[in-house]
């Protein structure tokens, strides 16, 4: 497509001075590339569409960004919406600027057909493109950012449902991921229309209310100012001071998080204290930029009251964006509370500008400085890792609203690290933030050198140490998913719950093999292993032991195929009629064999417990549970001498079987474990507790029992007492 490089218009070429004369020419001929693009294409409101493009360049000169961005700024649309190819874009304006026009392109591009909610998957689907997009160049994001605010500053000519859709979209992805990027200017402005969009009549009427005192408090502003200048004057610093208002959609979040009324928020205006550093005491500029500050800090404090609590150091420990400012409340004129903001102009550029603020200082970054740019973002790169960790679109955008784009807190680990968390997170939140096995072993916590619940609410500022179980038996509770807030937490919690389940199941299906293998008479130890695996490509085409477990649990084979694979060239043995079975003691009856039967005290079966004999020398027959111990080391070294046993019809026989509990310790636990036995008409005997760590209690007890489905009633009434989390049937004698 041939075109003319024609002026810039006037108020986009005003915008754009920053530029070389070669930029400038650059920025022409892409003006001229859209405008004949677009040509006789127009906007919702009449407007010719490449008002669109110029207004959202004019948004990034405001930033001053380089020259690329402005570029891919006025030709974002041009590839999605016209006949304008990526090459033609590359061919004429360089790689650069296709590499951010792609990431656009991508974004709005992208289409999804689904049933069902197909329009919240594609929208969850082109917003996890955008922030992936983001973490290759940070432009494209910004370039996205003056697309949506020109986009609500022109929202009126939409329908009202679009209105909200997109005003929603807003406040919850583009207006935190600004201000997690530091560009407030973009952020304040987004939350506002996004605030009238959504609740219009909130927003009017707050703005009424806001209005009738507005000029008391500006005044009463301008005479704190002229106040202050005068003792910052006379002190020798080089300043600029300013009021500020708060927005309405931060008075709207405060009122509704705090439970204030409008008369009870200090901050609805404030003085903003803008620095330049000018002492020359051989420091760095970051120091001499930080004592500049404290200096003004201390002369403030001397002419109004602080107000305890109220001081906030973003200057020594920066948001995660890169804020830096001294925020102070303290009691002014006539009494009245006042915020005062501290900052240099350096810092005044970052808190307004973020990271677009390095190209304010850089006219133009080379791909070094882009590329330490994109370094200094770090938390950007958790995206890749949240993405890999997601099921779907949705379950992204989720993560990312909930982990990286909420407010947040800075909690300090024994080593005084900076942690960056999620407000409202727990220590065990920061648990699984610092390693996944310090998370599962995670068996109390100490803030600021006390100990507190694992559901106390990290604030900034404090300092957390972890206290572990360092024992064979440790792993989350199930009550922690309702604890944590962030999902890498949740994930890692479910992940567990998830493997011990698949450990159950292939522990069980495990043992119904090895029961086929023992009424084969066949040795357990000879047919597993190597001949497994085999068996496992055969019936599944799977290498995997675990796999052909999991296959039999969900019978889609059967132990008969797993036997004949095992044994293809062995005919079914003739076995002789047996004897008539003999009766032992506590109601086993011996196959084949007229011996005495005792239950062994090393596991103590139960009626209806799976079990086996074993053969003594001199002492007949020695009964244990199939998942005793004893029995797998006698399957290896002495299977020959195993013998399969029933049990007897019932005729009142007891069993005495140990118990052991574990809970997180507090008062009255003990008693709500025998009360729940003697609820059950049974008597504890051999009772014993102690406590573990800091908060982990260990209760072991006796009880006698008719059968295995009276263990199973304790262990289910024992389970729902509050704070128990495992309940296991333990050796004898073992003590808690």
């Amino acid at each position: 497509m041939e075109t003319l490089t024609s002026p810039l218009p006037e108020t986009l070429d005003h915008k754009t001075d920053y530029l070389s004369e070669a930029e400038k020419l650059r920025l022409g001929d892409a003006y001229s590339f859209a405008a004949a693009a677009h040509a006789g294409v127009k906007r919702r409101s009449g407007e010719l569409f490449v008002t669109h493009p110029v207004a959202v360049t004019e948004i990034l000169a405001d930033m001053q960004l380089d020259a690329d961005a402005l570029i891919a700024g006025l030709l974002h649309d041009t590839v999605e919406d016209t006949e304008v190819t990526l090459a033609d874009v590359e061919t004429r304006f360089g790689e650069h600027v296709r590499r951010i026009v792609e990431g656009e392109t991508k974004i709005s591009k992208l289409k999804i057909s689904r049933l069902g909610n197909a329009y919240e998957d594609e929208q969850a689907e082109n917003l996890r493109q955008m922030l992936l997009a983001m973490v290759g160049d940070v432009r494209i994001i910004l370039v996205k950012f003056a697309d949506r605010l020109h986009n609500m500053r022109t929202l009126q000519f939409m329908p009202p449902e679009k209105q909200k859709r997109i005003a929603r979209e807003t406040l919850e992805i583009f207006a935190p991921l600004a201000h997690r990027l530091g560009i407030n200017h973009i952020k304040s402005e987004l939350e506002e229309l996004g605030f009238l969009y959504l609740e219009p009549d909130r927003y009017r009427t707050l703005e009424r209310q806001v209005r009738l005192r507005r000029a008391e408090r500006e005044a009463y502003v301008a005479r704190s100012i002229v106040m202050l200048e005068d003792r910052l004057a006379q002190e020798g610093l080089s300043f600029d001071i300013a009021g500020r208002s708060k927005g309405l959609y931060s008075v709207h979040q405060k009122i509704l998080r705090d439970a204030k009324n409008l008369d009870q928020i200090f901050d609805l205006m404030a003085i903003r204290v803008v620095l330049s550093p000018t002492t020359h005491l051989g420091l760095s500029l970051e120091d001499e930029e930080k004592a500049v500050c404290y200096r003004a800090l201390g002369i403030i404090h001397s002419i109004w009251t602080p107000i305890p609590g109220r001081f906030k150091d973003y200057v020594a420990v920066p948001k995660p964006n890169g804020y830096q400012s001294l925020h102070t409340t303290v009691i002014g004129l006539q009494g009245q509370p006042i915020e005062v903001q501290i900052r240099t102009q350096r810092m005044h550029e970052v808190a307004e500008y973020g990271v677009a603020a390095h190209w304010a200082y850089k006219q133009g970054l080379g791909e070094a400085s882009l590329a330490a740019l994109q370094g200094r973002l770090t938390w950007m790169k958790q995206l890749v890792d949240v993405d890999e960790g997601s099921e779907s679109a949705g379950a992204f955008v989720d993560t990312v609203k909930t982990d990286l784009l909420s407010e947040r807190v800075l909690i300090f680990t024994p080593a005084g690290d900076i942690v960056n968390l999620p407000l409202g997170s727990t220590p065990i939140d920061f648990a699984y933030h610092v390693h996944t096995q310090v998370g599962h072993r995670c068996s109390g916590a100490r803030v600021n050198g006390e100990i507190v619940s694992l559901s106390y609410t990290l604030q900034t500022g404090d300092r957390v140490e972890i206290l572990t179980n360092r024992g064979a038996h440790y792993g989350p509770s199930p009550d922690w998913l309702g604890m944590v807030v962030t999902r890498g937490a949740k994930q890692k919690i479910r992940h567990y719950f998830r493997q011990q389940e698949r450990e159950g199941i292939l522990d069980g299906a495990k043992r119904t093999l090895e029961r086929a293998l023992r009424r084969k008479h066949l040795s357990v130890a000879h047919y597993t292993g190597k001949k497994l695996e085999v068996a496992a490509r055969k019936l599944i085409s799977a290498d995997s032991v675990d796999e052909l477990y999991l296959a039999l649990h969900a019978k889609r084979v059967t132990p008969k195929q797993i036997l004949l694979e095992l044994l293809p060239e062995t005919p079914k043995p003739t076995l002789p009629t047996p004897p008539t079975p003999k009766r032992g003691t506590g109601g086993i009856y011996l196959d084949g064999l007229d011996a005495p039967a005792k239950l062994a005290q090393c596991c103590s079966p139960v009626r209806g417990d799976e079990v086996v004999g074993y053969i003594t020398r001199g002492r007949g027959v020695s009964i244990h549970r199939c998942d005793c111990t004893n029995v797998k080391h006698l399957m290896r070294k002495e299977a020959e001498r195993l013998v399969h046993v029933t049990w007897d019809a019932p005729t009142g026989e007891v069993y005495p079987v140990d118990f052991e509990v574990v809970g997180v310790d507090r008062p009255g636990l003990l008693m709500n474990v025998l009360d729940v036995i003697a609820g059950m008409n049974k008597s504890a005997s051999r009772v014993t507790a102690d406590v573990q760590g800091s908060a982990k209690a260990r209760i072991h007890f006796r009880i006698d029992v008719k059968d295995h489905t009276e263990v199973d009633k304790v262990k289910e009434a024992v389970l729902r007492i509050d704070d128990v989390t495992r309940i296991y049937r333990s050796r004898p004698g073992l003590k808690a």
